[in-house]
């Protein structure tokens, strides 16, 4: 027994530390992940490309797209170090944010800063690029990464935009171009010219799609290897609590509650685990179940305090919601439950005859509460499709029980809401 409770306190601070900032650097993104859950197909394709960029010299386009929290940034960061690793400093790579970049001068003077290349305030943009293209058999490879490419594509001019994919066809400098983008519309905004004179590849970057893969993604997550510390035992037993963390019963229910409910799964996971992670000392030196739980009902809670501040128009959205989740319609666009709303309200007023008068909701007035529920992650998209906005299938992320009290409770609500739900 003495043993036993001497080893307890063996870890030391030094381990314990070296832990939480790894796990910390991981959940905040600034940590390359050790292995792509699901994405290996992705990564693999996008390996394939860049290296023939930077083995064989072969010049390439490719925009990938995908949601956000879908693992883009992670895909191309973690093939970039892999190709780093192969090749040392072979190649430049080049960043560019459609965010910042704003408009051509802008970009160009980016362009040239992290490229080493000198310009004139009077060059044209042709001048400028052909000095990017120019080059020899001892130039380097070029790799460059727009990340939200649609924005820069929006924000530039489509001369510079033309002569920017044109600078990829150059045969004495080999490079990539790689845009990072969330919005299907991309090849639809891109100039009809780029399209047919620049040959490119896309990559669909999908969110994970089964709650296994998500289990084994937020596991890799938190997961440690010898690495980081050289404490092997300590090492081992972490795993091993991390292990029987994802066995817990409370703990797996978050996990299928943020997979089934979130917009951004993986980052509502990061956000959940961040404190938790941040507890880590010398007297709790592993992840323990509490933590979390503590976490997510505090996130319930918040979600309970913005429903009670709905207004009426925002909880007719939801009560039809709830009318169509009855007939198992689980997903629903505006239209679909506008039209519920109309035909309760038109059925209401045809049973109470002239006694009773209630009238409707203009349809604009309703949709921008739609987009209000929205916006407070009370409903979410169901699907990545770019359709019109009254067309676009979302989900319910609160519990259908959830709709019902928060209607049954509230008695300043007129008595046909309460009806609704009966």
């Amino acid at each position: 027994m003495s043993s036993k409770k001497h080893k307890k306190y063996t870890w030391s601070e030094e381990s314990i530390a070296k832990t939480r900032k790894t796990l910390k650097e991981r959940l905040s993104g600034h940590a390359i992940p050790q292995t792509l859950v699901g994405l290996e197909k992705n990564s693999k394709d996008l390996y394939e490309l860049l290296n023939r960029t930077v083995a064989f010299g072969e010049s390439n386009t490719c925009i990938l797209i995908g949601p956000s929290g879908c693992g883009k940034t992670a895909l191309v960061n973690k093939v970039i170090q892999e190709l780093s690793e192969k090749y040392d400093d072979d190649f430049c790579t080049v960043y560019l944010n459609g965010l910042f970049q704003t408009n051509d001068t802008i970009a160009r003077k980016q362009l040239a800063r992290q490229l080493g290349i000198q310009i004139r305030q009077d060059q044209t943009d042709l001048e400028v690029f052909d000095l990017f293209k120019s080059g020899n058999e001892a130039t380097k490879p070029i790799v460059i990464i727009i990340y939200n490419f649609d924005e820069f594509v929006k924000n530039c001019t489509k001369p510079f935009v033309y002569n920017f994919f044109n600078i990829t066809t150059s045969k004495n400098c080999p490079m990539a171009l790689i845009g990072i983008t969330r919005k299907l519309s991309i090849f639809t905004d891109l100039p009809s010219n780029i399209l047919s004179r620049n040959s490119y590849s896309h990559i669909n970057v999908e969110r994970p799609y089964t709650i296994t893969i998500f289990t084994k993604l937020a596991k890799s997550i938190l997961t440690v290897d010898n690495s980081i510390t050289n404490d092997k035992e300590y090492c081992k037993m972490f795993n091993k609590k991390i292990q029987e963390l994802f066995e817990n019963k409370s703990f797996k229910n978050i996990i299928e509650r943020i997979f089934n409910n979130s917009t951004d799964i993986v980052r509502t996971f990061h956000k959940i685990s961040f404190e938790p992670v941040g507890k880590m000392n010398i007297e709790q030196p592993f992840l323990i179940p509490s933590d979390f739980i503590e976490v997510a009902m505090q996130q319930e809670v918040n979600i309970d305090k913005i429903l009670q501040d709905l207004h009426e128009p925002q909880l007719w959205i939801l009560l039809a919601i709830y009318s169509l989740s009855g007939r198992d319609c689980n997903v629903f666009n505006f239209a679909m439950v506008y039209n519920e709303y109309t035909n309760y309200i038109k059925s209401y007023i045809k049973e109470s005859g002239s006694r009773f008068k209630q009238k409707l909701i203009k349809e604009h007035l309703l949709r921008a509460e739609f987009e209000f529920l929205e916006q407070r992650a009370i409903i979410r998209k169901a699907d990545s499709k770019d359709l019109p906005k009254d067309f676009r299938m979302m989900r319910l992320t609160i519990l259908p029980e959830q709709i019902i009290d928060v209607v049954s409770n509230n008695n300043r609500l007129p008595s046909l809401m309460r009806q609704w739900i009966s």
